[in-house]
Formats: structure tokens, C-alpha cells, sequence
């Protein structure tokens, strides 16, 4: 039952079983995020901090469903009205933006618009996260362009010099009745002591399927770009902006953009996880130049990185693109062939996209 960030699980039928389950999971040691200024090293440095283990126990009518990127848990409730939520557990290094950035990004998310410092402080409240405290934001509204009322609950601890984020997003009803559930959930999660950073995950890649209907990702600061026509659009998944279907002939691929700020990490820990999601093996430091291609792109910087597993018949091509103090990861993953074909449209997608106003 073990999983590793962007790596597919296997999905576990907890509906009606009448117990709780025990999951144990090793968080990837290449989750990208940005380091804040005198913060930890990035993932993959000689100065990064070694993530300990994490056991839960799961309410026994929550489903696990495949991780995706950045996740080390991912977990699905409903109800007879058919309400949906999720659950997600996100570990990152450092203290991943801050309290205030990540508070107004997860209400933009809702609906809501930014709160200040010391509005932050009247909305949080404290919360037991396995032996330590932290803190829990309740958040309700109407997220644009989807029907009815949505709410999250988004946990945060610190601690061993990573950010560990807990939350649950859904409709407002099912998430304000399984808030009870998602705090002693909180309560029940147990680090284990810290050891050696884990290896980059090497499971297949997650499946090109169409994402649950639940709240959708902010898209607020999303560039203009020109999508192939061929392209059907998804829901995004926690962390991205944006999520398509490349359909073809040749096998099955999908394309993800997401944006991190900063240094996200640093480029060969991103590269390592990419190549763990297709099964490839790590690549050195001195490698890494010889991978990657310049990306011709007007007022940002660019570089694209191609990435084949012949045993596995999967690749992906990323394209990494710097505006300012943010990265921008373009991602076309999938079978071989449906990859190799869409390559050249792919490309042009990530040329055509406009930063600013």
C-alpha cells in the first residue's frame, strides 16, 4: 500500500468496511517549493533535510485514490447527496510562501478575497497535528464557475524543516460535516524519526484519466496561451493551473502546468522526480547540462528537458520557464508514441503563453 508523491496507488475500497485503515507512507525527498530567505536547503543539497516517515489512520469512509504530483496522500469522501471532498498531504521544504500567501491563495480558491496579518490571526485556530500543534483555516464560499458552495480546511505544521500541509476541499456541506473526521484524522497522524532522504519515486506514472469534479484549482494568475484545438481541457489537480487530454491514435498523454515560486526546488531534483515517474534512474549533477535544450521563448527564459523509458514505453517532456521570481513547469506526459506526436504542438503551447497583464 505504499505510495511515493507523483507515483499511482493502488485504490483502496474503504466504503463500508467498518474499520480504519493504517497507511504508512516515505514523502519524496525532491518536492519543489521556495526556500524563504535563511531557509533550508533544497531537496536534493547536502544541507537538506532527511523526511521522516508518516502513519495515519484513515476514517473508514474515505477512499485513497492515486497521489499525483506533490502529494504523499490523496483521499476522496462523498454522501448520499452526492457531496464530494478530497483530502490531499502535501509536504514541502522550508516554510513553502509563508502563512499570509498561502491563507489568500487557498481563499482565492473559495472566492474569497485576501485578508491581512492581523485578520490571518483572528481566523486561525489551533489543531494537533500527531505530537505538535498547528494551524487550521476553515474557508467558505462560491468558487467561480462551479455550482454551489465550496469549503476547505487547510492544516499547516512545521517541523524538521519542512512545511507538511493537511487539507480537505470540497462542498461546503460534506466538508463542514467531516470536519469532526479531518481533526481527529490530524490527531492520529504519527512521524516516525528522521532518516535518510528517500530516492526518487520509481512506480509507473499516474493514470490519464479526467481528475475527480471537485473545487477547481486558482486559476487567477493563469497565462493567455493558444491551445491546440485537439486538447480537451480537464479539471486541474491540486497545485495546477491548468490540466489537458491530449488525445491520439498513438496511446494517451496529458499535459499539466503549474507555478511555483522562487527556486521551486532546484532543477535536478525536479528532473530526478520526473525521471522516477517514468521509471527512469537519477541523473547526476554533471548530467544534467546535456539534457536540456534551450527553449526560444519572448520576455521569459526557458529550457526543455526530454525524458524516454524504454521499458516502461513512457516519456516526458517538461518545459521549465522562469518569469520573474516564479517558475513555470510545462509537463507533456504518457505512452511513447502519443508523446513523440504531440511533442512539436506541446512546444508551440508553452511559446505561446503570455505573463502579465
Amino acid at each position: 500500500m505504499a505510495q511515493l508523491g507523483a507515483a499511482a496507488l493502488l485504490v483502496l475500497g474503504l466504503v463500508g468496511c467498518g474499520r480504519d485503515d493504517v497507511a504508512t507512507y516515505r514523502a519524496p525527498k525532491d518536492q519543489p517549493a521556495s526556500p524563504p530567505p535563511a531557509a533550508m536547503a533544497a531537496p536534493g543539497d547536502a544541507a537538506a533535510p532527511a523526511v521522516p516517515k508518516i502513519t495515519w489512520t484513515l476514517p473508514a469512509d474515505w477512499k485513497e485514490l492515486p497521489a499525483g504530483e506533490m502529494r504523499v496522500g490523496y483521499f476522496a469522501v462523498s454522501d448520499a447527496n452526492n457531496h464530494k471532498a478530497e483530502i490531499t498531504v502535501i509536504p514541502l521544504p522550508g516554510a513553502a510562501g509563508g502563512d499570509l500567501s498561502n491563507l489568500n491563495r487557498w481563499r482565492g480558491q473559495v472566492g474569497l478575497g485576501p485578508v491581512s496579518e492581523e485578520e490571518m490571526a483572528k481566523l486561525t485556530e489551533a489543531v494537533q497535528i500527531g505530537d505538535q500543534s498547528g494551524k487550521l483555516f476553515d474557508l467558505a464560499g462560491a468558487t467561480p464557475g462551479q455550482p454551489g458552495n465550496k469549503r476547505m480546511l487547510a492544516a499547516v505544521q512545521y517541523r524538521d524543516g519542512m512545511a507538511w500541509f493537511f487539507k480537505m476541499n470540497g462542498d461546503d456541506a460534506l466538508v463542514a460535516a467531516q470536519k469532526p473526521a479531518f481533526v481527529q484524522f490530524l490527531k492520529q497522524v504519527h512521524f516516525e524519526a528522521a532518516g535518510s532522504p528517500a530516492p526518487p519515486p520509481t512506480a509507473s506514472a499516474p493514470p490519464l484519466a479526467p481528475a475527480p469534479d471537485l473545487a477547481a484549482a486558482d486559476n487567477s494568475g493563469r497565462p493567455k496561451w493558444s491551445t491546440p484545438p485537439t486538447w480537451q481541457e480537464q479539471k486541474p489537480g491540486p497545485m495546477q493551473m491548468a490540466k489537458y487530454l491530449a488525445p491520439s491514435a498513438a496511446g494517451k498523454a496529458e499535459v499539466t502546468v503549474s507555478m511555483l515560486p522562487g527556486a521551486a526546488g532546484g532543477l535536478l531534483p525536479n528532473v530526478n522526480r520526473w525521471r522516477g515517474q517514468i521509471g527512469l534512474p537519477p541523473v547526476a549533477e554533471s548530467e544534467l547540462p546535456g539534457m536540456l535544450t534551450r527553449l526560444e521563448l519572448s520576455g521569459a527564459e526557458g529550457v526543455v528537458v526530454d525524458m524516454t523509458a524504454s521499458q516502461s514505453k513512457r516519456r516526458l517532456v517538461a518545459g521549465i520557464v522562469t518569469v520573474a521570481d516564479n517558475k513555470w513547469f510545462y509537463k507533456l506526459m504518457g505512452d511513447d508514441a502519443a508523446v513523440a506526436q504531440e511533442r512539436p504542438a506541446f512546444l508551440t503551447f508553452v511559446q505561446s503563453a503570455k505573463y502579465g497583464p
